[in-house]
């Protein structure tokens, strides 16, 4: 029989089926897997069995500078009268690109192409590196701390299952499904270091930057 275009809503995620003009083929069997929309049927994730996923950008976000820190925290903290610590502060951190759902949980999207259809190239992932002398008076703790801004966009992605009835190496005839509200946070080379001191006892609190 011919297939025809269709759209089925399902939990408010789209799935569209095409064929091109004047191909005949068999409806894909295995389309009603469950839950189509998971993540998990990407290439490289758990289940695999699509044929693609790729992140399709629908809109620009506001920048957003996220703070690390950058190595191992120095504490003054085991004798109260104890002298000022005058010591290098900091380290390194390889800063890579995040994935959020637009309910804040985040999502690990290892695996999944990026870009294409306005969406990015690629992955981006960044390192900074920074060391300062600071003096540490007693009671008190020092951390170095990198603030990265990234580059945000929303979109959805873009999960393609191909039709194993057709000719081999043909992408022609696709179900796809859409996973809606994915926020991508790509780091930039705009960075700013500071540091900052806390008493003993403390936990860092980098919202507050």
């Amino acid at each position: 029989m011919r297939c025809t275009s269709f759209v089925a809503l399902a939990l408010g995620i789209a799935a569209v089926s095409a064929a091109p003009s004047g191909q005949q083929l068999e409806a894909r069997k295995n389309v009603d897997r469950p839950d189509p929309t998971n993540l998990d049927h990407c290439p490289g994730r758990p289940i695999g069995d699509a044929d693609r996923c790729t992140f399709e950008k629908q809109k620009d976000l506001p920048d957003r500078r996220r703070w690390f820190i950058l190595g191992d925290p120095v504490a003054n903290c085991d004798e109260p009268n104890a002298p000022d610590i005058e010591t290098q502060v900091g380290g390194e951190r390889t800063t890579t690109e995040t994935w959020t759902h637009t309910n804040k949980a985040e999502i690990n999207l290892a695996g999944i192409k990026i870009g294409g259809e306005g969406g990015w190239e690629k992955s981006e992932s960044k390192t900074e590196r920074q060391l300062i002398t600071v003096k540490i008076p007693s009671g008190k703790q020092r951390a170095v701390v990198a603030g990265v801004n990234h580059k945000e966009s929303e979109g959805r992605v873009r999960l393609n299952y191909g039709d194993p009835t057709g000719e081999p190496g043909k992408e022609d005839y696709h179900y796809l499904w859409y996973n809606n509200g994915i926020v991508s946070s790509q780091p930039t080379d705009d960075v700013e270091y500071d540091s900052v001191e806390i008493a003993c006892g403390e936990k860092f609190d980098l919202s507050k930057l």
